[in-house]
């Protein structure tokens, strides 16, 4: 017998329905606390340590004014730069080295690595913001956005780093069944957003039209002003100010308008995605419990492609000698049960000895 770091007939396209089968679920949870918890756990404390210090680093951006001797000698500052520069190399390793085995064009075919290179841009611009000056007050539309842009960035890393910890949460036997339901209903709602997308665009056109027969000017707030009442009409938030502009017989058209948007897009659409909501939970939930255990065994086969590359200074690693030891544990428990009946019909003794 010889044993393999991987899963090879898991990987195959329906493995979600092999892994309904009792042998290959016991074999994937154990697999699991053998050696795929002890890296899950590794890696997210490494995470959540790369997360406070850039949370850290985010809350003492404005210390000192941008007055690079005080920002300089602070302590948040100091500390936080320090750790996010001292775990830095280890998250950019994990994404070359997954470059190196998968290709650059497959590595960034995942949102979640797509993600992951973000964060390792952005976390090299966090501590230059501590010497960003004040903005202009004469500053020009293009470095006013840059400006915007500079600032937003800290609260949408913190933001960026909550969604990606959502891959870490999935990997509990308690909360990954429903982040796989909730990751298809998110589908229902893209699909829903293309349908009512058609609906908002083309009433939007019609009121626009209508105050622009009227010969209102764009005081009242424009095409934008539009969409964002209609947005906030579906959230039944309904102000009908936005029609006091019409007067006469384009009054009542937008009165028409409105109704008819009212009844196509809340009582309508609406409820139709409630309806399709109640069907892609009870259709995901029969196998939510099968794409989360998938989703587990590719999270562990991702561990093992990182472990089995070859060791550096000829010294094995020592989460390879963990794989080493559960698939010799494999293989004992497959050759003691490999009996050959002796004389007389008696299991013979080698049935407890190595099959070769």
């Amino acid at each position: 017998h010889t044993h393999n770091p991987t899963l090879p007939p898991l990987t195959l396209p329906r493995g979600q329905e092999l892994l309904s089968t009792p042998l290959l679920r016991s074999l994937v949870g154990r697999k699991w606390r053998d050696f795929g918890a002890g890296v899950f756990w590794r890696r997210t404390a490494q995470y959540l340590f790369l997360v406070g210090a850039a949370f850290a680093n985010s809350l003492d951006l404005r210390a000192g004014g941008a007055d690079p001797a005080v920002v300089a000698s602070s302590p948040v500052f100091v500390v936080s730069t320090l750790a996010l520069l001292g775990s830095w190399p280890f998250f950019f390793s994990v994404e070359s080295a997954g470059v190196r085995r998968n290709g650059l064009a497959a590595h960034f075919g995942s949102a979640w690595n797509v993600l992951d290179a973000g964060h390792l841009l952005a976390i090299l611009a966090l501590p230059p913001l501590h010497f960003l000056p004040q903005q202009p007050a004469d500053a020009g539309a293009l470095e006013a956005s840059a400006y915007a842009v500079a600032q937003s960035l800290p609260g949408l890393l913190q933001l960026s780093f909550a969604v990606r910890g959502l891959e870490y949460a999935s990997l509990f036997r308690s909360l990954g069944p429903l982040l796989v339901t909730v990751r298809g209903m998110l589908v229902d709602i893209t699909r829903f957003g293309g349908l009512y997308a058609f609906v908002l665009i083309g009433f939007a056109n019609a009121f626009f039209v209508l105050f622009a027969l009227s010969g209102e000017s764009l005081d009242y707030g424009g095409y934008p002003r539009i969409l964002q009442e209609q947005l906030l009409w579906l959230l039944s938030s309904v102000d009908r100010s936005l029609l006091d502009g019409l007067t006469g017989q384009l009054h009542a058209t937008g009165d028409v308008l409105f109704w008819g948007y009212i009844v196509l897009s809340y009582f309508v659409l609406l409820n139709l995605l409630i309806a399709v909501f109640n069907s892609t939970f009870e259709k995901v939930q029969r196998q939510a419990f099968n794409e989360w255990l998938f989703l587990r065994m590719a999270t562990m086969l991702d561990f093992e492609a990182r472990v089995a590359q070859p060791p550096r200074g000829g010294q094995q690693n020592e989460p390879a000698r963990w794989l080493d030891a559960y698939y010799g544990e494999l293989e004992d428990t497959s050759n003691s049960r490999s009996v050959e009946l002796g004389v007389g019909g008696a299991p013979s003794s080698s049935s407890r000895g190595r099959s070769i």
